[in-house]
């Protein structure tokens, strides 16, 4: 499937605002300690948008994943599984990974397209040793 820039740029804001709304519903329920069980879907629409997320990055760009974008993903994912065995620490968590998912979604972009392979990302269109 191809889609045309203006397309995959449509479909990634509508894919992230369901990722704000439901992983919102989620994050606030969990806040104020509403039964786990009450917030299942909400659980799994935030994996559903995320992984669709997870899936328009790699269209768009694949080399994102060794990319400041990508590196902040995996540490984003990492504290989302982290809550699974650390649930003392949910709220702590919880705020490590809203702060993570606004970083990831609005560091500049000199930061989000430095890359651990490729190093920073020049202005001339060449890369430039890390």
């Amino acid at each position: 499937m191809s889609l045309s820039p203006a397309a995959m740029r449509w479909l990634t804001i509508a894919v992230r605002t369901a990722h704000i709304a439901t992983t919102g519903v989620l994050f606030g329920g969990l806040l104020l300690a509403v039964e786990f069980i009450r917030l299942g879907c909400w659980h799994w629409w935030t994996i559903v948008t995320g992984s669709l997320l997870l899936a328009l990055e790699w269209l768009h760009d694949r080399r994102w994943l060794h990319r400041g974008k990508g590196l902040l993903v995996v540490f984003h994912l990492g504290l989302c599984i982290l809550i699974h065995f650390l649930p003392a620490l949910m709220v702590p968590l919880l705020w490590l990974i809203l702060m993570s998912g606004c970083i990831g979604s609005h560091m500049p972009r000199r930061y989000r397209h430095w890359s651990m392979i490729e190093g920073w990302e020049s202005t001339t269109g060449t890369k430039s040793a890390a």
